[in-house]
């Protein structure tokens, strides 16, 4: 059941949501890592109290950010956190850890549904994870009981394939994702190293080689070059969808590059032009030329 269809099966009005999850929450659950960027992460209260929202209201968080339709802002928040954690080895750096692995495999049931975080997701996440031991309890009402579940994360960057010849492979700036893809078969496969699943964010009808690609600095956009000119930019987390697509060059496209903030990106071809995009929607800004002779 849809968030749609259980509060209109519940009686509950917008203005009801409203009331429940007022603006100041809502800032709070969106914006909160913007604030923690800037503060000081060496205050022991600051930090009690991240491992207390952590500890109990991670997947509460979760659901109201499914209610208010804004769970694709999740997974970069957890990114963010877990760069900025000094300690790897505690509960905390785990915890967000595990997180950031739930996210993008339950992605879309949870999208749908703030309930089935606990209804199906929290059923089927690995019973080794923190996040499951710490977690279980909240899912204790639900009809559903499943046995024989996976133990741990996958691991899929150990052991997936394009199947054909790999020409081009880069990595983020943090090294925790890297991006591969076949000049001759046209896919482009997004991995990560630390477990999440890998996918493929470029399968075309017509398949042409992939001749260049790169990553944004906060790896939130992918941008990739085809052997017949044309341009594409994705979002890599956590929907991994198609933004836009362009026949922009007359030949192959051989280099391309974000600005540091990811709002521009520039692709060149062996036509000699250079075109500037926006790096929100991937509209065109403009093209250059060298100057002859």
């Amino acid at each position: 059941m849809s968030n749609e269809d259980g509060l209109k099966e519940d009686g509950i009005t917008n203005e009801q949501l409203e009331e429940k999850i007022p603006q100041q929450l809502r800032y709070a659950c969106v914006y909160w890592v913007n604030h923690l960027k800037i503060a000081n992460v060496e205050d022991a209260d600051l930090m009690n109290g991240l491992k207390k929202f952590v500890d109990e209201h991670i997947l509460h968080w979760l659901e109201v950010l499914s209610l208010i339709g804004k769970l694709d802002s999740a997974h970069r928040a957890i990114r963010v956190a877990l760069i900025l954690l000094k300690s790897t080895s505690s509960d905390l750096h785990q915890l967000l850890s595990d997180t950031l692995r739930f996210i993008p495999k339950f992605y879309e049931v949870i999208d749908r549904s703030a309930l089935h975080t606990y209804y199906s997701a929290l059923h089927f996440t690995p019973t080794d994870s923190l996040l499951y031991r710490r977690y279980i309890k909240e899912a204790a009402h639900s009809v559903c009981d499943i046995e024989g579940g996976p133990e741990k994360w996958n691991a899929l960057v150990a052991n997936q394939s394009h199947e054909e010849y790999v020409s081009v492979i880069k990595f983020s700036l943090d090294s925790t994702l890297f991006v591969s893809c076949s000049r001759h078969g046209g896919s482009v496969y997004l991995w990560d190293i630390r477990g999440i699943d890998a996918c493929s964010p470029s399968e075309r009808e017509e398949a042409t080689g992939v001749t260049e690609l790169v990553l944004s600095r906060d790896c939130s956009r992918l941008a990739c070059g085809f052997s017949d000119g044309t341009v594409e930019l994705w979002e890599t987390s956590p929907t991994k969808r198609r933004i836009a697509s362009h026949h922009a060059h007359k030949e192959p496209v051989c280099a391309l590059e974000f600005g540091p903030d990811a709002g521009l990106f520039a692709s060149g071809s062996d036509d000699g032009t250079i075109k500037l995009w926006n790096g929100g929607d991937g509209s065109l800004r403009g093209t250059l030329s060298a100057p002859s002779g």
